[in-house]
């Protein structure tokens, strides 16, 4: 067992003067997984689905991500 005199010592200083680094808005998304029917009978209802869709994803649900200005979105999901 590490005795206290082996503990070290960190710190950092925020420089909220100073502009920090550009991050990309691409690296934000949202994440769908299968929970109830949160994908099937939710975002994905298949070509034949008599609920408006485009290959198979609901065209009211694509419409709402685009609203939100989503800029990526997983699915299926994973590790």
């Amino acid at each position: 067992m590490a005795g206290a005199q082996d503990r070290t010592q960190a710190s950092a200083t925020l420089r909220a003067d100073q502009p920090g680094a550009t991050v990309s808005r691409n690296i934000f998304g949202q994440f769908a997984e299968h929970l109830g029917y949160g994908i099937y009978g939710g975002i994905w209802v298949g070509e034949d689905s008599k609920i408006p869709n485009t290959h198979g994803y609901r065209n009211d649900v694509v419409a709402a991500l685009k609203a939100l200005q989503v800029p990526v979105v997983r699915w299926p999901g994973g590790c």
